[in-house]
Order: structure tokens, then sequence, then C-alpha cells
């Protein structure tokens, strides 16, 4: 079972990167020393509550949606995707981990909602309730992206529709086996009476079915409340939160010991997550060596996490959405009303060296797959400086030095002696040791090529 008890040694290097890597959107060297010597609990807490105030949003956002006028709302899908890419890239925090967690747990997609504004306010619930899960299932339910998205807003007293009360079970809150199909059926009873009135969903008691149902063992003239309640005070709930936060952050395959250890804190702190964060993610458990590079990287982690790490962050906000998309998670656009499946289903015959090529191109400054180079938000040339992260570094001078430290940053598994010598070899291209300068004008490429060697490895995949 999971060890929840306190990781009390000062973070190291590796632990502080491991923890980055886990929680955030980019892990960089100065990031990652500053917590070096930091205890787990302290690093954790700062990462919880780091003072975030609600992104900026489209000048769109709050103007109710014009239902009849197709094409605008067409237009307005890049514009969303590329504010959500947007605050992703600028904040790339622990919040903002949970966002993404929450998206693809509460899934919709831009092709039935259709309305960015109504996508624009489940990323505002989401955002503002990324660690209440209670007032996070509450507001879901009068979501007006979800309402449309599984067709809540057409379900009424006498004619409910199911889809919704099938997946609050199946995807959104106890997992299969925990329900029955009778439960389904009553529950999307007590489901009926909303609406979408601009931008809210509204409900109306007259349009509700208000009699006795027989939810998950309980009977009564269950309304909407009633299931919310009853199915967070089921135990299988607090499982299924469990199982979702153990997988995103610690291992995709936890043991059922593990689960309902964490369960237990859920269940404690009434599904206040960032109580049970704190206890998570500075425990034993999660810095546990067995568990480190076991986790592989979204495309949503690579692309952003690459700029992070090389400074980038003025980077063309489209590209992103692009790049993205050509990996197989484009934004507010999952596959299924599952999700993205992740893990082992991001990597693929064909998106692992895509996923190659896209980071080899970054490094060099270029877009993959075209020939033209990187651009920022203001559409001008954008060269990550590679150079500048290596005199970053404590030792920028000392070529072996270089070597592991860079493959100390960008993997998050040890090198062998005998990987070093071949990203040795690489980076010197011919030159001996004692050759090596920073500051010589061959620096750059051969820095690039050190880079592009690490990505190309598949240790790079994964975090």
């Amino acid at each position: 079972m999971i060890d929840l008890s306190p990781h009390t040694t000062p973070l190291t290097f590796e632990d502080a990167a491991h923890l980055l890597r886990r929680t955030t959107l980019g892990a960089t060297w100065d990031g990652i020393t500053q917590r070096v010597g930091q205890s787990a609990t302290a690093v954790v807490a700062s990462l919880l509550n780091v003072p975030e105030s609600a992104p900026a949003e489209p000048a769109w956002a709050n103007q109710p949606p014009e239902v009849t006028d197709f094409a605008m709302a067409a237009k307005l899908w890049p514009e969303l995707q590329q504010w959500w890419a947007n605050i992703a890239i600028t904040r790339g925090s622990l919040r903002e981990r949970m966002v993404m967690l929450w998206h693809n747990t509460f899934t919709t997609d831009y092709i039935t909602a259709y309305y960015a504004q109504w996508m624009v306010g489940q990323s505002r619930l989401l955002r503002a309730n990324a660690y209440d899960f209670r007032a996070l299932a509450t507001g879901i339910i009068a979501d007006p992206a979800m309402l449309r998205y599984l067709n809540g807003d057409q379900s009424i007293k006498g004619n409910p529709n199911e889809n919704f009360a099938r997946e609050w079970f199946e995807l959104f809150t106890l997992g299969v086996g925990n329900y029955t199909e009778q439960d389904i059926v009553e529950a999307s009873r007590a489901f009926t009476g909303w609406r979408i009135t601009g931008l809210k969903g509204t409900y109306t008691r007259g349009l509700a079915d208000l009699g006795e149902k027989t939810i998950l063992g309980q009977t009564g003239s269950w309304e909407w409340q009633d299931v919310l309640r009853i199915t967070l005070d089921h135990p299988a709930c607090a499982r299924w939160v469990a199982a979702k936060l153990l997988r995103t952050f610690v291992t995709y395959y936890p043991t059922d010991e593990d689960i309902e250890a964490v369960a237990a804190l859920v269940r404690t702190n009434n599904y206040d997550l960032s109580k049970v964060l704190a206890v998570l993610l500075s425990s034993k458990g999660f810095f546990d060596p067995a568990i480190r590079s076991s986790l592989i990287k979204s495309p949503a982690e690579l692309v952003i996490g690459l700029a992070a790490m090389c400074d980038a962050m003025s980077i063309d906000r489209s590209y992103v959405v692009a790049s993205m998309t050509r990996l197989s998670q484009e934004p507010f656009y999952p596959p299924t009303v599952q999700g993205w499946q992740g893990h082992h289903a991001w990597i693929t015959t064909s998106t692992f060296p895509l996923r190659q090529r896209y980071a080899e191109s970054f490094i060099d400054g270029k877009q993959s797959g075209v020939a033209t180079t990187l651009t920022d938000t203001e559409g001008k040339k954008l060269t990550p400086d590679v150079v500048a992260v290596v005199r970053g570094l404590p030792n920028p001078q000392d070529a072996v030095k270089v070597v592991e430290d860079m493959a100390r940053l960008m993997l998050s598994m040890p090198i062998t002696p005998q990987q070093r010598d071949v990203l040795l070899e690489i980076m010197l291209a011919g030159a001996q040791v004692y050759e090596w300068d920073v500051n010589a004008p061959s620096a750059l490429q051969r820095i690039k090529f050190l880079m592009q060697a690490i990505v190309r490895m598949p240790e790079y995949q994964l975090m």
C-alpha cells in the first residue's frame, strides 16, 4: 500500500525535479534548484497556494451566443483553443494541471457543444473549483456545455434522456460496477428540468419529474441535488476520485489498497482535494523511486514543457494548438465521452516519431513538418536560446558536467555511463573534451546536437 507518511528528507535535485514534472507544465533548472533543500511539505504547500487571479477571458466570453450564427461560432473556436493554450503556457501551475484533469473527465467537445462562450464558462468552473470536487460536481450538472453535450437540456418529465445520468455514474463519480441500469433510469428522471438560458443552465421544477425514485438504494422524491448528495455519500465515489488523483500524479496502475488509502483522505476531508494533495504529493509513496519515470507525457506536457525548459514562452499559441492536435490531443476536442485515455495511448507507431521530430525541430527553431521557422505571439521569429539554458547550469564550461546536467534536467531517470559517453561524443562532434567552450561560435550547434539526441531517446517521453 502507498506510504502516505511525510517525506521528511530535504529535497534533492531529483526529488524536486520529480515533483515539478508531475505537478506543473514546465520544470526548469532554476525552478528545480530553488526547491532543493526545502521540505516536501513546504514545496507542495507553495504549489497549492500559488496566488492566481482569474485569467483574462476573450471579449466575447460573456456575450450570450447567437445560436443561429454558425459562422461566428466556428470562428471563435480557434480563439478559444489559443486562449486556453495561453493560460497553460503562462501559468503551468498545479491548478492548471487539475483543470486539464477535469477537462478530460467532464468531457465536452466543440463540435457538439459548439458555442465557445459555454466552453469558456466550463473552463472557468473547472478552474475555480479545481480542488473542490463537491462544488465541481454540483456546477457541472448545470453547465451549459455539458447540458448540450449529453442532451440534458432536452430531458423533461415523461421523456427523460439517460445520457447524462449514465455518464454521471460511469465516468464522473462512481465507475463501472458500482451502480445498476435501474439507477441510471431513476437518476435520469431526477436530472430532468434543466434548460440553457444564454450563458447559464437553469432548473425549472415544473419541467422536472418530482415523483418517487430509488437511487443507489435510497428511496424518495429525489431531485438533482439529491442525486448529487446520494452519489457523493456512496463509498465508491471517494475511491473513484482517489484513483483519478493517483493515475494523474503517482502511478497509472494503483492497487486497490492504494486507492482505498487515498479515498480515506478524500472522505476525511469532505472532497477538499487541496488537503488530499497536500498529503499525497509530500508523502514517501510519491517520492518512491519505483514510481518515477512511470508516466508518459501527454502532448500538452511535451509541447509546453519543452517551451518552458527553453524559456520560449512567447511561442505562437496557434502553433501550440496545432502541435498538440498533430500529437492527438486537440484542445477541447476529446475523441470520445471517455476523454483521452492517456498513458500508453499517447505513444503509437505514428505519434512517437512525430513527438521526436517536434522536439528536434523546436530546438532547431523550426516548425515541425514544415520548412518555416518558429514564431512568437507577435509573428516574429522565435529562436530558443539553448546556449542560455546551458549557461544557466552550474558548470557550463565543463563538457562532461554539461552533458550530465542537461540529462538530469531533461530526463526523469538517470543515464548510464555509456549513455553519457555517447551524448558527450555527439555534443563534441569530434572535438576533444578540453576544447569545449560555451562561448565559442560552435557551441550553439553542439548544444543543439546534445539536446536533439536527448529528445530522441525513448526515456524523454517519460516523467
